[in-house]
């Protein structure tokens, strides 16, 4: 159980250092790529992915990567233009479309209370995402997108996990992603005015945070998974739920983001709908 919170403390400070990359004009697209990078090296120093056949995994991380870094810098200008907490539940919720989509592609059948928790996932997220202040012009259809991109990208971690990864590869496949989300980031970069942020010092180190939270949050829920003796159809929803229990109370607390009525109801209705998931995989 500490190790699922230890994860969504990472997670949640994930979005925290995104707030602070606006407040500190830290360029956001170099600061990703070297979170990426920082991640990748992580990653390759704990798993020793050279050991493993990943002759089935390249094209997946490729396409993971590509997602990840794409949703990464969305997610970074949400939390700039619409919030933390909002830009938390629309990633986060987007467990309910895991699940029908877990449904459609491997014939799992949930009970009434999944169903019922589903779709007061749905609702959370649109209560969650209403209103709220942003800033004027600025683009509240991220949130959306947000929530149905993490679902797909979600979706494919499961596929792969369940058509493609052995005992013996599953380490190596994290790192994948955060390289090939790194090249791809570089190669963004080179055809970007933004990477001449690359000079300045406060981007590696911005990054390299990131970074640090980022492979963290990935570690410390892998442990989880395997040591906490519990389901990882439990894992998955304590983690969601704990992190938007974070981001909300980051908002307020360090960056006194203004709370409305509605955006509590969200919440609430979010932690329902958690509640109510974890009961059905009891």
């Amino acid at each position: 159980m500490a190790l699922v919170i230890l994860s969504s403390l990472f997670n949640a400070a994930v979005y925290a250092l995104f707030k602070v990359f606006g407040k500190r004009q830290v360029a956001l697209l170099p600061a990703i790529v070297v979170n990426y990078l920082v991640a990748f090296l992580f990653g390759m120093a704990w798993s020793r992915p050279w050991v493993s056949d990943l002759s089935l995994l390249w094209l997946p991380a490729l396409v993971e990567g590509a997602l990840f870094i794409v949703l990464f810098r969305l997610m970074g200008l949400s939390t700039q233009w619409n919030g933390i907490t909002p830009t938390t539940i629309a990633a986060k919720m987007s467990l309910a479309l895991t699940v029908i989509g877990t449904v459609l592609l491997f014939h799992e059948r949930p009970g009434t209370l999944a169903w019922a928790g589903i779709l007061l996932a749905l609702a959370g997220v649109l209560l969650g995402s209403w209103g709220g202040r942003s800033v004027p012009g600025k683009r509240r259809w991220a949130l959306p997108v947000i929530f149905v991109a993490s679902a797909f990208t979600d979706l494919l971690l499961a596929v792969v996990q369940r058509l493609r990864l052995t005992p013996l590869t599953e380490a190596a496949f994290t790192p994948l992603i955060f390289g090939f989300a790194a090249l791809i980031g570089f190669c963004w970069l080179a055809f970007r005015r933004e990477r001449t942020a690359l000079r300045e010092p406060r981007t590696w180190v911005a990054g390299g945070l990131l970074g640090l939270f980022n492979y963290g949050s990935i570690h410390c829920l892998v442990l989880g998974l395997s040591r906490s003796g519990l389901e990882a159809s439990t894992v998955f929803p304590l983690a969601n739920v704990a992190v938007i229990l974070f981001g909300a109370a980051a908002s307020m607390l360090l960056f006194r983001e203004t709370m409305r009525p509605v955006h509590w109801a969200g919440i609430v209705v979010s932690v329902a709908a958690l509640i109510l998931l974890i009961g059905a995989a009891s």
